[in-house]
């Protein structure tokens, strides 16, 4: 059997088991005539959210977003709920509540019923918030960076990434209008996304092409593929069918005024021996068994040696093992972790779950001569919100070292 589906029986039968054991908890705190209607709120909300959120096809593409966040929301609240509830049950209550006293056993259920209220109030307020305000709450991060080989001529040069728009998890339309906005507020004479613009399918950009198609630079608008704009997660009827996916997603790019570099280059400044070459190399991830598109040999092959080169590539891992071997390209702009859209960064201080997974998981790193800067995302995946891993406008400004 599919590991993943191992994993998801065995998270299922987790959830329904803390559903259970939480509603035995929970029964009889409301009064009397009250007690149907929590019996009927507890086990039906998340049917009625699972039901909507799989109803893509009949409902509009809203409604069942919608429904797919609050249900994570109220599994997460309620899991959390349990895993402290149940713990206070386990090891400090010590004997099964039914063994205790008729006084001690209803004390312990009220003091369990409190505990599971402010345990579950956190999760539920915080990942609300998430998705309503911070999911679109853009931060610009600015940086100067000096890279070897850059051209005098075009010191200053400001360059705005964006990432993982993520296209399909998208709550309204304002908030991609809101994104572009902040992109163009920075005058950048160079835009490049670095992949993911979508979750499954092409068809998930369609609405949103109008929007996308305003960003423009005088250096352009350059761009690279994901693991996701790949359609390799959509259980597609043939390969017919995928294959007309990604030429859909080819032709979005041309829609939108973009250039997708499939690994390949081009110069964006060539004078008095010295250039600037903007390369993009299709996805390639170090672990994690996502397939390899990406050949860096072919993309970087008929760059000059003189040349600084600017890479664009996906998956943050690929630094390390295939592009600094290389010893040819000054920096390189990834994507692909979101910083996990969960963490605390704050003077001094940073953590998120991404680091366990990614060595580069969001920021500036530096080996040597080279440099890599990677995205915190600017739109999101699964649940549409953030905890405290703000979306990122990145603005770099290059000047020669």
């Amino acid at each position: 059997m599919n590991p993943r589906w191992i994993l998801a029986m065995v998270f299922m039968a987790f959830w329904m088991f803390s559903e259970v054991y939480l509603f035995r908890l929970l029964r009889q705190w409301p009064s009397p005539q009250f007690r149907s209607l929590f019996s009927v709120l507890w086990f039906g909300l998340p049917a009625l959210l699972l039901i909507l959120a799989f109803l893509r096809s009949v409902l509009p593409g809203s409604v069942s977003l919608w429904s797919g966040n609050l249900l994570f929301i109220v599994m997460v609240s309620k899991i959390v709920a349990f895993l402290l509830v149940g713990g206070i049950h386990v090891f400090y209550l010590f004997k099964p509540i039914e063994s205790a006293a008729t006084d001690l056993q209803e004390s312990r259920r009220e003091f369990l019923r409190q505990s599971f209220a402010l345990a579950a109030a956190l999760p539920l307020f915080t990942f609300l918030y998430g998705l309503i305000r911070t999911s679109s709450d853009f931060q610009v991060v600015k940086h100067k960076l000096q890279l070897p080989k850059f051209p005098k001529k075009l010191q200053g040069l400001k360059v705005v990434q964006i990432s993982d728009i993520h296209t399909g998890s998208v709550l309204s339309a304002s908030t991609m209008e809101r994104m572009v906005e902040e992109v163009m507020a920075q005058s950048p004479d160079l835009i490049l996304f670095t992949g993911d613009l979508v979750n499954n399918t092409t068809a998930e950009l369609q609405p949103f092409i109008p929007i996308l198609s305003k960003l423009s630079a005088p250096l352009g608008v350059h761009s690279v593929l994901g693991n996701h704009d790949y359609g390799d997660y959509y259980r597609w009827p043939d390969a017919a069918a995928r294959q007309a996916n990604l030429e859909a997603m080819y032709d979005g790019h041309r829609q939108l005024g973009w250039n997708l570099l499939l690994n390949r280059h081009l110069p964006l400044f060539e004078a008095e021996g010295e250039a600037f070459y903007l390369a993009g190399v299709e996805n390639w991830g170090a672990h994690l068994n996502f397939k390899r598109y990406g050949d860096l040999s072919r993309t970087l092959q008929g760059i000059p040696e003189s040349a600084c080169i600017l890479l664009m590539s996906h998956d943050p891992s690929h630094w390390e093992a295939e592009i600094i071997p290389h010893r040819r390209v000054a920096l390189t702009l990834s994507g692909h972790t979101h910083g996990f859209q969960f963490g605390i960064e704050i003077p001094g201080f940073r953590w998120s779950p991404s680091q366990y997974v990614y060595k580069q998981w969001a920021g500036l790193y530096r080996q040597g001569e080279a440099q890599l800067y990677v995205n915190r995302g600017t739109g999101c995946i699964g649940y549409s919100g953030r905890v405290g891993i703000r979306p990122e406008i990145t603005m770099l400004e290059l000047h020669s070292a």
